[in-house]
């Protein structure tokens, strides 16, 4: 059995563990990433000594970049539901303390840390709102949390067909628990009190490769046929063609909220 991104939430008891780790790379490798992770630090403030928490750390190469700018007078934690991923970033070493924890209900006290980081995680999650009341309960008050999401309807695709594409955005992004949580964080978290609330856009460009990966899972399902009006390979094959010449072309835009408790 294949698996998907539609599976971050139960990496363990999937065939491939291995499969995620390697695609968690491939997202921090498009060179779009690079800003959302420096505007993911902008956004937090200063890190130096300060107790930081990284929610959904995967294996922990930007949780090892926090560490490092809170430098040794701080605290840094990387948390994630995944024991491979954990191990993962156990094995990849430095000064954080990794462990496995549930953002429904995360195991520290109210006003914990000092800042909040969480990247590329609640659109996996089904109870957003009950997550997203525990990235500000862990936060202390005047604390900052960052936040990056996307929003997969906002999927552009040079693909000939119009009519069988636009049916597919709309397919994936409801493919996925939180297909919207993107356009959804300004209001989701000022509901929740937080001030100074702002968001930055970014556009990222998918490769070719990665886009097959990323939308593997969704077009495996026995449905997609009916969708797309056509066989998925049908629908996949100038897609394909386009990359041979070089001319392939996909994004996504999300954004990077910042906010203060």
């Amino acid at each position: 059995m294949s698996v998907s991104v539609g599976q971050y939430t139960a990496i363990d008891d999937t065939a491939d563990a291995s499969w995620f780790i390697r695609f968690s790379d491939s997202v921090n490798a498009i060179p779009e990433y690079r800003g959302v992770r420096a505007t993911l630090i902008e956004q937090l403030g200063s890190l130096e000594g300060k107790h930081v928490l990284d929610v959904g750390c995967g294996p922990g190469d930007d949780t090892r970049e926090l560490a490092r700018l809170a430098g040794p007078s701080g605290r840094v934690v990387g948390v994630d539901l995944s024991e491979s991923m954990l191990a993962e970033a156990r094995r990849r070493g430095g000064p954080v303390e990794f462990r496995r924890d549930d953002v429904y209900a995360l195991s520290f006290p109210d006003a914990t840390f000092d800042r909040v980081r969480a990247k590329l995680v609640r659109q996996h999650l089904l109870d957003i709102d009950r997550a997203d009341d525990e990235l500000v309960r862990v936060l202390r008050p005047g604390g900052r949390l960052a936040v990056f999401d996307l929003d997969l309807e906002t999927l552009a695709l040079d693909h000939p067909d119009r009519t069988a594409t636009r049916a597919f955005q709309q397919y994936w992004a409801d493919h996925h628990k939180q297909g919207w949580c993107g356009r959804q964080m300004r209001r989701r978290f000022a509901a929740r009190g937080m001030t100074d609330v702002t968001t930055t856009p970014y556009t990222v460009h998918m490769p070719y490769e990665f886009f097959r990966q990323a939308t593997r899972g969704a077009l495996a399902d026995p449905e997609a046929a009916t969708v797309l009006g056509m066989t998925p390979e049908e629908w996949w094959r100038p897609l394909a063609e386009a990359e041979e010449a070089g001319l392939f072309f996909a994004s996504l835009t999300g954004w990077v909220l910042g906010a203060t408790r």
